[in-house]
């Protein structure tokens, strides 16, 4: 099946194997652009073993973290550049402040809205794609979107629930589960529509340390990755133990763990020390089988010179050929 671009520019089979490697770090992988019936596009582009290939990269808009959190002003790294200059061949386009905009005013799903965002990403190994998340629209027409690029993206592979539960995990008065941005039901009905899509995409929620209780499960099951967060920089002395309290409720599932490369919680810096904490747990996971892959968290933050980035930078280039499960 021939993917296009708005401009008439075709996804070529080079061009798509070009996708499946990056740059001179992965060896070529030749994937069909359609899933067979009834595999996941994630399992048609399956992980490698080595650190490398199962890094991501949380992708926001050009300049949306600047003055966010005292973050300084960047220079306007694009997603991909960014996450070239990093070494990391996956990313996961998490809209915020309605970054990237749409580049059409339609909403009746006819004109493709990210036609040129999109092209940036041609040599990207994976990229993943919010239908939950800090922009404007309403979900319904998120989704919608979303689920037209898998027809232009051979890359694309999931669908992300960003902020997926509403603060704490607690029943209220008369309520059955917690609240989050999408009931079970809806969830669950969420994930039947993209069970019947000729390319089915993996459905992948954050979830944060501080919300780790039993209330998170009934839904959490019903996704297939979960990424986990640790808001607060001066949480992660806990990393390891909120890991395993997750691992309790959750003995399973195919899990990211998050990388911040700044203390958003805490509107500074990570430390050095507590930057290296992170990196040697998730290392330690990673070698444990415990977890499928990172993301770093976030593109916008490449370019400034933060202490924490040039650390993760490195790290990535020292370990990238680790391989998971290694650890005995």
């Amino acid at each position: 099946m021939s993917h296009r671009f708005h401009d008439n520019s075709q996804w070529t089979r080079r061009t798509f194997l070009r996708a499946m490697a990056f740059s001179a770090c992965c060896a070529p992988l030749a994937m069909p652009g359609r899933a067979p019936a009834g595999e996941s596009i994630a399992e048609s582009i399956p992980y490698e073993s080595n650190l490398r290939d199962r890094l991501w990269m949380w992708g926001h808009g050009r300049h949306s973290t600047d003055g966010v959190a005292n973050i300084p002003k960047g220079h306007g790294i694009d997603m991909a550049d960014a996450i070239r200059s990093m070494g990391i061949p996956n990313v996961c386009v998490t809209r915020w402040k309605s970054l990237p905009a749409p580049e059409n005013d339609t909403r009746d799903g006819k004109n493709p809205p990210f036609d040129q965002f999109i092209k940036q990403f041609y040599d990207t190994r994976r990229v993943a794609w919010s239908v939950i998340d800090g922009a404007g629209e309403p979900y319904p027409l998120k989704k919608q979107w979303a689920i037209s690029l898998l027809d232009r993206m051979p890359n694309l592979t999931t669908l992300f629930l960003d902020d997926f539960f509403k603060g704490e995990p607690k029943l209220a008065p008369g309520r059955t589960e917690p609240d989050a941005h999408l009931t079970i039901a809806e969830l669950k009905a969420l994930k039947a529509e993209l069970a019947a899509l000729p390319r089915r995409p993996d459905l992948a929620a954050v979830l944060y340390a501080y919300q780790i209780n039993d209330l998170i499960r009934e839904h959490l099951e019903i996704c297939d990755v979960v990424s986990l967060w640790t808001w607060h920089a001066t949480d992660l002395t806990a990393l390891e133990r909120n890991f395993r309290r997750y691992r309790e409720i959750m003995p399973t599932k195919p899990t990211l763990l998050g990388i911040y490369m700044w203390d958003f919680g805490n509107a500074k810096p990570v430390t050095p020390e507590l930057m290296r904490h992170q990196l040697d747990v998730a290392l330690g996971l990673f070698k444990e089988g415990q977890i499928e892959g990172m993301i770093f968290h976030c593109t916008p933050l490449c370019d400034i010179g933060l202490e924490a980035v040039d650390t993760a930078r490195q790290w990535i280039a020292d370990h990238a050929e680790e391989q998971i499960g290694a650890r005995s």
